[in-house]
């Protein structure tokens, strides 16, 4: 990097506020979920035309940086020089977007002009990032992808970073930055003169109790049984029952049973929560993320995409939950898109100019209608649709999708009156229970498999060779094959299933018990087949 020169390197033209050598400045954009560094050099030219240029590759937000720069650097009580202004967004090959890179070109036309100087600058920029939007009056606005760069720039060996007011807790989180948040451009021009200090940043860590609880669902106790099983081992689950009978209430509480996400875990859904969604600034949360988009939601929408693709509803819920109600009236071409991120736990999004992945770990809940109508095996309630609607609304949700979901459960209509009878009634379970149990099988897990390894992502050789299954549960789970058709993708399943209902009641050995107990739910799913 060119170290700028001041007033204190004796160069040329101190009085005309023209400086010898280019400035070059620390900043970057990014792709997918990785930030990629961006050198911003500025040259004036004694001789010019007073145009005002930038270079190397720059997108249309960043080509009209220059009005906006311009504006802010005037009415924040600075002179625009009227010499001729080159600037270049090195490497030159790759195209940038956005507006990030506002601070750091006015920044740079500051210094290079003599209006802002320090001793020391020079070797001080060499370890500085920049990023942040200016508006007209100079105001440093926030944008997306602040934790991305200033975790890229630090890679690199930055040390400081000023970025917008808004983004400066998520810019804290990449590694030893001293983060200085700046509101106006005069506030950024104060930290290199050393006149402002970096921001206090101060981490809060929610409580569970901002998750509904599932003592609020009346009955179900053994559909809760089964959302057990799914937090503890991180099994995908599906409900299937009636309208009003409380689906979408049991599947809104799993956060509340699920463990807490790790600091690296939780920065990695801020990392994806920063490139899509972070125009005021994310926050460090170890609540597990819950997604629940509508049935409409496009294919992109679901898995990303986009000429510059941003992270869809698979990665956002990645590390927590995705919430699908209605399964059968997603498209069917977005709910085939599923396939790969459930089983490869990442997804790749491809275009003409490239590839990006995205992870895309998490636990789906979907929720449906037996039929059309909803009142398919209604105890009180008729079915009011033909043998052909039934049939064709079954077949909405293919084979190798159930295939992939290892709890189908069937969801039973409760009679109302019993919610609002007088004198005591149990509780049944509650979350803090629920979550004691999750958290116990979970250390069983991963004393068994290592460090933050669940039952669902262990594989099929390693299951059977150190999973302790009895010669019972094995003969037992052969016999179901054969009479369920379990593809081999299903028998896994089946075995992990298993595997976390023993961990769930402290069991080295998986038994006939536990192995039956899995096949429960994959019979559930044979008969939700069946019109």
């Amino acid at each position: 990097m060119e170290r700028c020169v001041s007033a204190e390197d004796g160069a040329d033209g101190v009085g005309t506020g023209v400086s010898r050598r280019l400035v070059c400045l620390g900043s970057g954009d990014y792709l997918g979920v990785e930030g990629r560094p961006v050198e911003v050099q500025v040259d004036l030219f004694r001789r010019g035309d007073g145009s005002f240029n930038i270079v190397g590759l720059p997108g249309k937000s960043t080509c009209e940086s220059r009005d906006r720069i311009r504006a802010a650097i005037r009415n924040s009580g600075f002179r625009f020089p009227t010499l001729k202004i080159l600037v270049n967004l090195a490497p030159a090959a790759r195209q940038k977007e956005g507006a990030g890179f506002d601070l750091a070109i006015a920044l740079g036309i500051l210094i290079a002009s003599g209006s802002v100087r320090a001793p020391g600058l020079g070797e001080r920029l060499e370890r500085m990032g920049f990023q942040g939007e200016l508006g007209l009056q100079g105001e440093v606005r926030p944008v997306r992808g602040s934790l991305l760069v200033a975790d890229c720039l630090a890679g690199r060996g930055a040390r400081e970073c000023v970025v917008a007011a808004a983004n400066a807790r998520e810019a804290g989180l990449a590694g030893e930055l001293e983060v200085y948040g700046v509101e106006h451009l005069r506030q950024a021009v104060e930290v290199l003169r050393g006149e402002r200090g970096p921001s206090a940043i101060v981490e809060s860590e929610p409580e569970y109790e901002e998750c509904p609880d599932y003592s609020e669902v009346v009955g179900q106790e053994a559909t809760k049984r089964a959302f057990l099983v799914a937090a503890a081992g991180r099994h995908n689950i599906l409900l299937s029952g009636p309208p009003g009978i409380g689906k979408t209430m049991l599947a809104r509480r799993l956060g509340g049973i699920l463990p807490r996400l790790s600091r690296r875990e939780a920065i990695e859904t801020i990392r994806i929560r920063s490139a899509a969604e972070g125009e005021t600034g994310c926050e460090l949360s170890l609540l597990p993320p819950f997604r629940s988009p509508h049935h409409t939601v496009s294919h992109s929408g679901m898995v990303g995409g986009g000429s510059r693709p941003v992270p869809g509803e698979v990665s956002r819920a990645h590390r927590g939950v995705l919430f699908l109600d209605e399964l059968p009236e997603f498209s069917r071409r977005t709910l085939e898109a599923l396939r790969e991120p459930i089983e490869e736990r990442r997804i790749t999004i491809c275009r003409a100019s490239g590839s990006v992945t995205f992870p895309s770990d998490f636990l789906l809940v979907a929720a449906m209608n037996p039929c059309p109508c909803g009142y398919l095996g209604h105890p009180r309630r008729p079915c009011t649709c033909g043998q052909r609607q039934v049939e064709s609304y079954s077949r909405k949700i293919s084979g190798p999708l159930a295939d992939r979901l290892d709890l189908h459960c069937r969801v039973a209509a409760l009679e109302p009156g019993s919610w609002i009878e007088p004198g005591p009634r149990s509780a049944g379970l509650d979350s803090r229970t629920l979550r004691v149990q999750v958290a116990a099988a979970r250390e069983l897990q991963s004393r068994r498999w290592g460090k933050d390894l669940v039952n669902s992502d262990i594989s099929a050789s390693r299951l059977i060779e150190d999973g302790r299954f009895s010669k019972a549960g094995l003969d037992a789970l052969r016999r179901a094959s054969r009479r369920l058709t379990l593809s081999g993708r299903g028998f896994v399943r089946a075995l992990r299933v298993a595997r976390t209902v023993a961990d769930l009641a402290g069991k080295v050995e998986v038994g006939e018990a536990e192995v039956l107990e899995a096949l429960s739910y994959r019979d559930a799913a044979d008969g939700a087949r069946e019109p």
